[in-house]
């Protein structure tokens, strides 16, 4: 409970996020028994990715990285006084998304890690490559844009070190860009305390959000019927997602609001109060924990920057995780499968009961109030991902960036989407066209790949295809 509880604040504030609840717990795990400490930093984990919905919605300041796709739909919802609506999906969605990664992990976990590590850097780069189709769909109307700020953020992933060579590239002499632009102050930057610029330039307004009442905060069995597909749908791409490492929820909700644009009836609603965005975004990121959790259990391999913070935590404990940890330890696994049921089912009810009514009150106080106190929450948390100095100045840089591109209607969600990819993208495809001497045949031969080109070729194809036949009935419906 105090894990979770912990957890869930860090993951409404932006610029805090569960990495740093799970980092500044360690500590207060020295003095506690192995069970009782797994349990607290399992807890910091999932109530650090299920808060992130919170803010997201009140404030159109994603709490956590993968958070950012509930923005479109969940803030245009709260303007519209629908904010009770909206958090209540998204609560209810972070569940069903606990719950499918959480089944994916009690019983496939030896098969899928299999899987996964068969993968080499051929699929690896392919699978990235799919990511990067996701630049398409959240371009709005102007792909071009998109493409514009995805090459922006690709270039920026290319300032610092080269992860293969070691030698400095792109820096000018410029001290501070040596150990390059951290993805994670470009995100704080752009997306939070751009926002800030933006609302301090409408000060005129006291408040954010209009005020309303918090009320119809349970989905209602009609929309739960109706987003049963995109639950499973989104919950297997997040669960599958995890289980690849380094990748993480960031990529895993862009990708489920994606593929739920594309296959709803309706995708011209999408990102302006669709509850179906809201579905996929907090449903794809909840189902990445049981899938990032098991590589972790079954190998020793950290899915993401949190389950590297839990293994840490772990060896404190005298435990190494590795091939043989289920059998020599499997007195923690069971711990590990008990707490990420548990948390989830506390998130849900401690939001359903308390934050839901609390934190939207708490986020409505006049901005000249609520805005100094997310900037340095925001420039804090940015400081403590890496205790760097460097990252605070990148965030403050790129939050102006940020709201220049707001001016011009640029979208923003591209350039983090190339930052959150490009370092694994680099790296991998360097990788493979180093076995493969230069040769890209393998990309189109190998079995996985030619599977994950042709949902690539699909996902590319499907929405040309709508919009052509959405213009032939309107062309019809004239005639």
């Amino acid at each position: 409970m105090a894990g979770t509880l912990l957890g869930l604040i860090f993951g409404a504030i932006p610029g805090l996020t569960a990495t740093l609840a799970v980092v500044i717990l360690i500590p207060l795990t020295y003095s506690l028994d192995t069970v009782s400490g797994v349990a607290m930093l399992i807890g910091a984990y999932m109530g650090g990715i299920s808060g992130g919905f919170v803010a997201a919605i009140m404030l159109n300041m994603p709490g956590t990285p993968s958070s950012i796709t509930t923005t479109f739909d969940g803030f245009p919802l709260a303007q519209q006084g629908k904010a009770g609506k909206a958090l209540g999906v998204g609560n209810t969605s972070n569940l069903v998304g606990s719950f499918i990664g959480w089944v994916f992990l009690l019983c496939l976990a030896p098969l899928l890690s299999k899987v996964a590590l068969s993968f080499s850097a051929f699929e690896y780069t392919v699978a990235l490559i799919f990511g990067f189709t996701a630049v398409i769909a959240l371009s709005g109307e102007s792909p071009m844009k998109g493409l514009i700020a995805a090459l922006l953020g690709l270039t920026l992933t290319l300032v610092g070190y080269d992860t293969l060579t070691g030698m400095p590239r792109a820096t000018f002499g410029i001290g501070m860009l040596r150990g390059g632009i951290s993805y994670m102050a470009v995100m704080i930057g752009v997306y939070v305390i751009a926002e800030v610029f933006t609302q301090v330039e409408e000060i005129v307004k006291t408040f954010i959000v209009p005020k309303q009442e918090i009320h119809h905060i349970h989905m209602t069995l009609q929309e739960f019927k109706e987003s049963i597909p995109n639950f499973i749908r989104s919950g297997l791409i997040g669960t599958f997602i995890g289980i690849l490492p380094g990748i993480g929820g960031a990529f895993a909700n862009f990708v489920t609001y994606d593929q739920a644009k594309k296959a709803s009836k309706d995708p011209d609603s999408f990102g302006k109060g669709n509850i179906q965005g809201i579905v996929a975004s907090e449903t794809g990121n909840n189902a990445v924990i049981g899938g990032a959790l098991i590589p972790f259990i079954s190998l020793g391999i950290p899915g993401d920057v949190v389950t590297a913070a839990l293994l840490g935590g772990l060896m404190i404990q005298g435990i190494n995780p590795g091939p043989l940890f289920a059998q020599e330890h499997p007195d923690v696994v069971y711990v590990i499968y008990n707490a990420v049921l548990l948390s989830a089912v506390l998130c849900f009810v401690f939001m359903q009961l308390i934050g839901i009514r609390l934190f939207p009150k708490a986020l409505r106080i006049p901005k000249y109030v609520l805005l100094p106190v997310v900037l340095i929450m925001a420039l804090v948390g940015t400081y403590n991902m890496n205790f760097s100095v460097n990252d605070v100045w990148f965030a403050v840089i790129f939050g102006a960036v940020g709201y220049l591109m707001d001016k011009a209607k640029v979208p923003k969600s591209p350039m983090v989407i190339a930052m959150i990819l490009g370092t694994n993208f680099e790296t991998y495809l360097r990788t493979a066209l180093t076995i493969s001497n230069g040769s890209v045949i393998p990309f189109f031969t190998r079995p996985a790949c030619i599977v994950l080109d042709c949902i690539i070729v699909a996902t590319l194809a499907v929405p040309v295809i709508m919009k052509r036949r959405k213009r032939n009935k309107v062309v019809q419906e004239a005639a």
